[in-house]
């Protein structure tokens, strides 16, 4: 729930091409951090296996939503990576910036109900 929230937020509704894509691909770096140093290998080709595309098609869709980001919520973009991006991010680069946000939330909560 927390990452159809977050692109959501970020401009990016669940008909927008590439939607399903960016959720299948933020699930995968959730379920293993490592996955994010084999894009291509790990995070492409497992979501086009799950929307029966290519690993190609499911790059440039991701690669659509990073723009749509980037021109609609640049700024809460920003809040999210926790600095000032110079440039659109590349699509790992996004990945990272939602991984590390939804992960620094997680935390955030962790400790909230541990007080």
């Amino acid at each position: 729930m927390e990452i159809q929230a977050i692109l959501r937020k970020l401009g990016i509704c669940s008909t927008y091409r590439g939607y399903k894509a960016m959720v299948i691909a933020l699930t995968l770096a959730l379920e293993d951090e490592d996955r994010l140093n084999a894009i291509t290998r790990e995070i492409y080709a497992e979501t086009a296996r799950q929307l029966d595309s290519t690993p190609s098609a499911v790059e440039k869709n991701l690669r659509t939503v990073v723009m749509r980001a980037w021109d609609i919520n640049r700024t809460d973009l920003e809040r999210m990576a926790g600095y000032r991006l110079e440039a659109m991010p590349s699509v790992s680069e996004f990945l990272d910036i939602l991984f590390n946000y939804i992960q620094r939330s997680r935390m955030r909560k962790n400790k909230k109900s541990h007080s």
